[in-house]
């Protein structure tokens, strides 16, 4: 199994590289600038890069025909599922901790000046830039499997759209649901409670589903 997740971490590293040098230019860039939209965009993006990257890995191992290969390896499948919902993982970790730094010195150097509600705004962003991660990943892993990897493209594109139409979705449900009028703390903090245990259930739940599919795939 390691030598599984090594290869979905090393698959989507060469990528990765070129996000790394991108977003650390735009971290450098937002701490000289101090540039509030500039830092909205950074918090709410970053680790829905990085598993866009992730996903995309999937589509350079079906080019190479890796993905016929790890079939006739002594390794089962439930372990080449779990090591893409790992490796999913990894990535969006990799965009939270990158997303943090920058946001943290940016208020450290230009005084908080950014957030109206202090603990609320950051929260927001980070729960919306970590759900819209986890989502492309619950929908793109179980299309994938069911669908083939000679569709991983439009399954990557409507994996994308469906994640970003979810977590919209699911923030004007919630405003909707309390008149579109301003959240007390109590009220707030409930609401992304139960927006992220969604988001990360439905990701569990998918690595079941990618399971089953998987495990009843002829090839």
């Amino acid at each position: 199994m390691n030598g599984l997740l090594k290869n979905c971490f090393y698959g989507a590293l060469g990528s990765a590289k070129i996000l790394l040098a991108f977003f650390l230019a735009a971290g450098m860039a937002l701490l000289i600038s101090g540039n509030p939209t500039l830092l909205n965009v950074f918090g709410l993006i970053t680790a829905t890069v990085f598993s866009f990257n992730a996903v995309s890995s999937v589509r350079k191992e079906a080019a190479t025909k890796w993905n016929k290969y790890e079939l006739t390896a002594p390794v089962r499948r439930k372990d080449i599922v779990k090591c893409r919902y790992i490796n999913h993982i990894i990535w969006i970790s990799v965009g939270i901790v990158l997303s943090a730094i920058f946001i943290g010195l940016t208020a450290l150097f230009h005084g908080n000046n950014y957030f109206y509600y202090e603990v609320r705004d950051p929260l927001t962003l980070f729960c919306v830039n970590t759900a819209t991660a986890l989502l492309m990943g619950t929908l793109f892993y179980p299309a994938i499997y069911f669908f083939g990897t000679d569709r991983s493209e439009i399954m990557i594109i409507l994996s994308v759209l469906g994640a970003i139409g979810l977590t919209l979705g699911t923030i004007w449900a919630i405003n909707a649901g309390h008149n579109f009028s301003s959240l007390s703390d109590p009220e707030y903090f409930l609401c992304m409670v139960v927006f992220m245990a969604v988001a990360i259930a439905s990701f569990i739940l998918s690595y079941f589903l990618t399971n089953f599919i998987y495990r009843k795939k002829e090839y």
